[in-house]
């Protein structure tokens, strides 16, 4: 009776937090407009935290500190801001130049099917692509108060996150000043140093992923050098998909560019997926392994729930986000299978290898066991059959 009762309990623990998981990914996609800026602040804070510690450690004052991260991050919302009209009013002025690179292109695709004479390949699949680009465009445009208005927004969060830093941990411990206190303390640390360190170190390979691309453009005559560069630094933040879409983005240009001069176009196909794998396959994979210990399927899961939660800001955060719930639930009573399953499973995959070798020693040594049995049971029955018989 008290296995079905505990059984049954477990069951409604599980639905209750299915439930749980389903209403608050609700609240956070019908709130986006304010839990996504409460987000970004979050990892900004995370990302300025280690430069705050740093000037406690050399002695600089608290209020100087918090001066200096926050005109550092206003120069870097600035710096974004101008990159962004500046791009957009670059491509709109070329855009036309382009209409006509890609038209000659169209003629030529068109050719190579055999389509009638007259007929485009676009008007054939009744695709109007320049229409597609200008309605972006402008789309991009109206969007831009409402962009200000959320790094505004998140401006201020990381205001007050900073100036309540040195007192979350005291208050926590006075809140619950049972152990539950000092555990959600030390949690809220290990977030804090993980988290922070994984942001860091993504940050310096984005940055050196942004200036490779950059130096790339420049060295192959790309166009929007700058551009390509600042995007390769920003889209690498995304696990998996924002390499693919960058390198894809910059071939495209290329073969927008120098069609119809291919080995320009190979160059900088090349030169570009070089840049990716070697990063990409060598140092990214480190990070998401060692530092936060994730699934690279649970990666790709968690960018898909993000973005559907917050759009293409959701995936920026998406692995962040991911490595928090882990470290959440184990340290959450009931939740620790959760947090295996969230895992890479490295530690557990050589464990297991280590359990399969013993096994197999242990079943090779019973076997070796019972053949000498076989052979002594053997070698004595021998024994008998050769004794003498007396007469």
């Amino acid at each position: 009776m008290s296995e079905l009762t505990q059984k049954s309990r477990d069951a409604g623990k599980t639905a209750l937090i299915i439930i749980a998981v389903i209403l608050v990914s609700a609240a956070m996609k019908i709130a986006g407009s304010v839990t996504l800026p409460l987000a970004i602040s979050l990892f900004c804070f995370l990302l300025f935290n280690p430069l705050l510690n740093k000037m406690e450690k050399v002695k600089i004052p608290r209020w100087m500190g918090i001066v200096i991260v926050m005109l550092l991050l206003l120069v870097i919302l600035l710096l974004a801001g101008w990159f962004f009209f500046f791009s957009v009013d670059l491509l709109v002025k070329r855009l036309p130049m382009y209409i006509r690179r890609f038209s000659i292109i169209d003629l030529w695709l068109a050719d190579l099917l055999n389509l009638e004479s007259g007929t485009s390949f676009l008007s054939y699949m009744n695709f109007d692509w320049p229409g597609l680009i200008v309605s972006s465009l402008s789309q991009v445009s109206s969007k831009a108060i409402n962009i200000i208005s959320k790094a505004f927004l998140v401006y201020i969060f990381v205001l007050f996150l900073v100036l309540e830093r040195q007192s979350l941990i005291p208050k926590l411990k006075v809140a619950m000043p049972s152990r539950k206190g000092m555990r959600l303390a030390v949690l809220f640390e290990r977030v804090n140093r993980q988290i922070s360190k994984y942001l860091l170190l993504k940050a310096l390979i984005s940055v050196g992923t942004g200036v490779l691309f950059y130096l790339a453009g420049l060295a192959t005559g790309l166009d929007f050098a700058l551009m390509w560069g600042v995007l390769a630094f920003v889209f690498n933040f995304i696990p998996s998909i924002g390499s693919i879409v960058i390198t894809a983005l910059t071939i495209i240009m290329a073969i927008l560019q120098f069609f119809p001069n291919w080995p320009n176009i190979l160059y900088v196909a090349v030169l570009m997926t070089s840049i990716q794998m070697v990063l990409g396959n060598i140092l990214d994979p480190r990070i998401q392994g060692v530092q936060l210990n994730l699934s690279p399927f649970i990666i790709l899961v968690s960018l898909s729930f993000w973005g559907f939660i917050w759009g293409i800001a959701g995936m920026f955060l998406a692995v962040p986000l991911t490595s928090i719930i882990q470290i959440l639930c184990a340290n959450v009573k009931g939740l620790q299978n959760v947090a295996v399953m969230l895992g890479s499973g490295k530690a557990y995959r050589i464990q297991y290898k280590e359990e399969r070798r013993k096994q197999q020693q242990r079943v090779a040594e019973r076997r070796k066991m019972r053949e000498e049995r076989r052979i002594k049971r053997n070698n004595s029955h021998n024994g008998k059959n050769d004794t003498p018989q007396e007469p």
